[in-house]
Protein backbone atom coordinates (compact mmCIF):
# COMPACT_ATOMS: atom_id res chain seq x y z
CA UNK A 1 0.00 0.00 0.00
CA UNK A 2 2.96 2.31 0.87
CA UNK A 3 4.15 1.73 -2.34
CA UNK A 4 1.30 3.07 -4.40
CA UNK A 5 0.68 5.67 -2.30
CA UNK A 6 4.36 6.34 -3.32
CA UNK A 7 4.31 5.98 -6.98
CA UNK A 8 1.25 7.76 -6.92
CA UNK A 9 2.82 10.80 -5.03
CA UNK A 10 5.80 10.25 -7.30
CA UNK A 11 3.33 11.09 -10.45
CA UNK A 12 1.77 13.73 -9.43
CA UNK A 13 4.81 15.16 -8.51
CA UNK A 14 5.96 14.76 -12.14
CA UNK A 15 2.59 15.92 -13.64
CA UNK A 16 2.90 19.26 -11.87
CA UNK A 17 6.74 20.08 -13.23
CA UNK A 18 5.84 23.16 -15.67
CA UNK A 19 8.55 24.18 -17.98
CA UNK A 20 10.46 27.82 -16.64
CA UNK A 21 12.74 29.80 -18.64
CA UNK A 22 15.56 30.48 -16.39
CA UNK A 23 18.68 31.40 -18.45
CA UNK A 24 17.87 33.79 -21.29
CA UNK A 25 19.98 33.37 -24.63
CA UNK A 26 22.74 35.99 -23.38
CA UNK A 27 23.76 33.78 -19.94
CA UNK A 28 23.84 30.18 -22.17
CA UNK A 29 26.19 32.44 -24.97
CA UNK A 30 28.31 33.84 -22.34
CA UNK A 31 28.55 30.61 -19.93
CA UNK A 32 29.70 28.47 -23.29
CA UNK A 33 31.89 31.19 -24.46
CA UNK A 34 33.85 31.63 -21.60
CA UNK A 35 34.14 27.65 -21.29
CA UNK A 36 35.83 27.50 -24.62
CA UNK A 37 37.61 30.55 -23.86
CA UNK A 38 39.03 29.24 -20.29
CA UNK A 39 40.42 26.13 -21.63
CA UNK A 40 42.01 28.32 -24.64
CA UNK A 41 43.61 30.55 -22.46
CA UNK A 42 44.65 28.02 -19.65
CA UNK A 43 46.07 25.65 -22.77
CA UNK A 44 48.18 28.71 -24.50
CA UNK A 45 49.48 29.81 -21.32
CA UNK A 46 50.79 26.62 -20.40
CA UNK A 47 51.92 25.72 -23.25
CA UNK A 48 53.43 29.41 -23.97
CA UNK A 49 51.82 29.15 -27.97
CA UNK A 50 49.19 31.36 -29.64
CA UNK A 51 50.41 34.22 -27.45
CA UNK A 52 48.75 36.75 -29.47
CA UNK A 53 45.08 35.00 -29.42
CA UNK A 54 45.82 34.51 -25.86
CA UNK A 55 46.09 38.35 -25.47
CA UNK A 56 42.82 38.41 -27.69
CA UNK A 57 41.05 35.93 -25.62
CA UNK A 58 42.00 37.49 -22.61
CA UNK A 59 40.35 40.49 -23.61
CA UNK A 60 37.49 38.86 -24.98
CA UNK A 61 36.94 37.04 -21.26
CA UNK A 62 36.91 40.53 -19.71
CA UNK A 63 34.34 41.77 -21.51
CA UNK A 64 32.13 38.75 -20.91
CA UNK A 65 32.51 39.37 -17.48
CA UNK A 66 32.17 42.87 -17.91
CA UNK A 67 28.62 42.07 -19.60
CA UNK A 68 28.21 39.79 -16.96
CA UNK A 69 28.33 41.77 -14.13
CA UNK A 70 26.27 44.63 -15.68
CA UNK A 71 23.75 41.69 -16.27
CA UNK A 72 23.65 40.68 -12.92
CA UNK A 73 22.38 44.34 -12.02
CA UNK A 74 20.23 45.31 -15.49
CA UNK A 75 19.37 41.53 -16.75
CA UNK A 76 16.94 39.26 -16.51
CA UNK A 77 14.75 37.88 -13.67
CA UNK A 78 17.25 34.87 -13.03
CA UNK A 79 20.35 36.47 -14.08
CA UNK A 80 20.40 39.57 -11.43
CA UNK A 81 22.36 38.90 -8.23
CA UNK A 82 19.29 39.75 -6.27
CA UNK A 83 17.86 36.86 -7.23
CA UNK A 84 20.29 34.29 -6.00
CA UNK A 85 22.80 35.77 -3.42
CA UNK A 86 21.98 35.56 0.03
CA UNK A 87 23.59 36.23 3.37
CA UNK A 88 26.82 34.22 4.32
CA UNK A 89 24.52 33.13 7.02
CA UNK A 90 21.76 32.02 5.25
CA UNK A 91 24.06 30.52 2.94
CA UNK A 92 25.74 28.56 5.31
CA UNK A 93 21.94 27.40 6.58
CA UNK A 94 21.46 26.29 2.88
CA UNK A 95 24.45 24.17 2.66
CA UNK A 96 22.44 20.94 3.54
CA UNK A 97 19.45 21.46 1.54
CA UNK A 98 21.45 21.76 -1.25
CA UNK A 99 23.16 18.75 -1.04
CA UNK A 100 20.34 17.04 0.13
CA UNK A 101 18.48 14.51 -2.78
CA UNK A 102 15.31 15.42 -1.85
CA UNK A 103 13.06 16.70 -5.30
CA UNK A 104 11.69 19.75 -2.90
CA UNK A 105 15.17 21.04 -2.33
CA UNK A 106 15.67 21.76 -5.85
CA UNK A 107 16.07 26.07 -7.37
CA UNK A 108 14.69 27.31 -9.91
CA UNK A 109 17.63 29.37 -10.59
CA UNK A 110 21.29 29.43 -8.83
CA UNK A 111 21.22 27.57 -5.24
CA UNK A 112 22.51 30.22 -2.36
CA UNK A 113 25.71 28.17 -2.82
CA UNK A 114 26.38 28.39 -6.19
CA UNK A 115 25.23 31.89 -6.08
CA UNK A 116 28.77 32.31 -4.26
CA UNK A 117 30.26 30.47 -6.86
CA UNK A 118 29.74 32.71 -9.24
CA UNK A 119 30.45 35.45 -7.48
CA UNK A 120 33.90 33.77 -6.44
CA UNK A 121 34.71 33.03 -10.60
CA UNK A 122 33.89 36.47 -11.35
CA UNK A 123 35.63 37.87 -9.31
CA UNK A 124 38.80 35.75 -10.06
CA UNK A 125 38.29 36.09 -13.53
CA UNK A 126 38.53 39.74 -13.40
CA UNK A 127 41.24 39.91 -11.32
CA UNK A 128 43.13 37.44 -13.92
CA UNK A 129 42.21 39.47 -16.84
CA UNK A 130 42.89 42.80 -15.29
CA UNK A 131 46.53 41.44 -13.98
CA UNK A 132 46.90 40.55 -17.42
CA UNK A 133 47.13 44.61 -18.56
CA UNK A 134 49.79 45.13 -16.58
CA UNK A 135 52.08 41.95 -17.11
CA UNK A 136 55.15 41.19 -19.52
CA UNK A 137 56.85 38.30 -21.02
CA UNK A 138 60.01 40.02 -21.65
CA UNK A 139 60.08 38.55 -25.29
CA UNK A 140 57.48 39.70 -27.39
CA UNK A 141 54.13 40.26 -25.35
CA UNK A 142 53.30 43.32 -23.15
CA UNK A 143 49.72 44.32 -21.53
CA UNK A 144 48.96 47.39 -22.37
CA UNK A 145 49.59 48.75 -18.87
CA UNK A 146 53.26 47.75 -18.48
CA UNK A 147 54.18 51.07 -20.12
CA UNK A 148 52.60 53.09 -17.22
CA UNK A 149 53.00 50.60 -14.19
CA UNK A 150 56.49 50.80 -11.98
CA UNK A 151 58.68 47.85 -12.20
CA UNK A 152 57.62 46.32 -8.82
CA UNK A 153 53.81 46.96 -9.90
CA UNK A 154 54.35 44.54 -13.46
CA UNK A 155 56.59 42.44 -11.60
CA UNK A 156 53.34 41.93 -9.20
CA UNK A 157 50.98 41.88 -11.86
CA UNK A 158 52.97 39.17 -13.81
CA UNK A 159 53.45 37.44 -10.64
CA UNK A 160 49.50 36.92 -10.28
CA UNK A 161 48.73 36.37 -13.62
CA UNK A 162 51.07 33.46 -13.38
CA UNK A 163 49.93 32.57 -10.16
CA UNK A 164 45.85 33.12 -10.29
CA UNK A 165 45.23 30.18 -12.72
CA UNK A 166 45.85 27.57 -10.21
CA UNK A 167 43.24 28.92 -8.14
CA UNK A 168 40.75 29.53 -10.80
CA UNK A 169 41.25 25.72 -12.15
CA UNK A 170 40.42 24.60 -8.63
CA UNK A 171 37.32 26.82 -8.58
CA UNK A 172 36.39 25.59 -12.18
CA UNK A 173 36.31 21.91 -11.30
CA UNK A 174 34.35 22.62 -8.35
CA UNK A 175 32.32 23.72 -9.87
CA UNK A 176 32.37 21.14 -12.57
CA UNK A 177 31.87 18.11 -9.79
CA UNK A 178 28.86 20.20 -8.18
CA UNK A 179 27.00 20.23 -11.62
CA UNK A 180 27.52 16.75 -11.97
CA UNK A 181 26.35 15.96 -8.56
CA UNK A 182 23.08 17.91 -9.25
CA UNK A 183 23.04 16.26 -12.79
CA UNK A 184 23.71 12.79 -11.49
CA UNK A 185 22.21 12.59 -7.92
CA UNK A 186 19.66 15.16 -7.89
CA UNK A 187 18.35 14.89 -11.36
CA UNK A 188 18.12 18.32 -11.86
CA UNK A 189 19.44 18.35 -15.25
CA UNK A 190 21.38 21.38 -14.96
CA UNK A 191 23.19 21.00 -18.26
CA UNK A 192 20.73 20.50 -20.14
CA UNK A 193 18.97 24.13 -18.90
CA UNK A 194 21.88 25.73 -19.91
CA UNK A 195 21.65 24.27 -23.45
CA UNK A 196 18.02 25.34 -23.95
CA UNK A 197 17.54 27.81 -21.11
CA UNK A 198 14.86 26.00 -19.25
CA UNK A 199 14.43 23.74 -16.24
CA UNK A 200 11.61 22.00 -15.05
CA UNK A 201 10.27 22.69 -11.54
CA UNK A 202 7.01 22.35 -9.62
CA UNK A 203 7.92 26.29 -8.17
CA UNK A 204 5.92 28.85 -9.39
CA UNK A 205 8.39 31.10 -10.31
CA UNK A 206 9.13 34.13 -12.79
CA UNK A 207 10.17 33.26 -16.24
CA UNK A 208 13.55 35.08 -17.47
CA UNK A 209 12.90 36.22 -20.80
CA UNK A 210 15.63 38.47 -22.53
CA UNK A 211 14.78 42.83 -22.46
CA UNK A 212 16.39 43.31 -25.42
CA UNK A 213 16.50 46.64 -25.09
CA UNK A 214 18.71 46.29 -22.26
CA UNK A 215 20.17 43.66 -23.76
CA UNK A 216 21.35 46.17 -26.94
CA UNK A 217 22.10 48.84 -24.62
CA UNK A 218 24.67 47.61 -22.12
CA UNK A 219 26.16 45.29 -25.22
CA UNK A 220 26.26 48.55 -27.13
CA UNK A 221 27.85 50.10 -24.50
CA UNK A 222 30.53 48.10 -24.04
CA UNK A 223 31.33 47.54 -27.81
CA UNK A 224 31.73 51.23 -28.00
CA UNK A 225 33.51 51.45 -24.71
CA UNK A 226 36.07 48.35 -26.20
CA UNK A 227 36.34 49.89 -29.47
CA UNK A 228 37.87 53.14 -27.26
CA UNK A 229 39.97 51.51 -24.88
CA UNK A 230 41.65 49.34 -27.38
CA UNK A 231 41.79 51.03 -30.91
CA UNK A 232 45.63 51.83 -30.51
CA UNK A 233 46.05 48.69 -29.53
CA UNK A 234 44.92 46.04 -32.40
CA UNK A 235 45.49 47.37 -34.91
Amino acid sequence: MDKANSETSASQSSNDLRPVKVWDISIRVFHWSLALLIGFLWWSGTEGVEMENHVLAGYAVLALVSYRIIWGILGSYHARFTSFIRSPLSTLKAIPDVLSVRSDSHYTGHNPVGGWMVVALLLILLAQGISGLGTTDDIFIDGPLVEYLEEEMVALFSDWHTTLPDYLIALVLLHLAAVFYHDAVKRERLIRSMITGIKYTTVRDSSSELPVKRFLLVTGGLSLLGWWLLKDILV
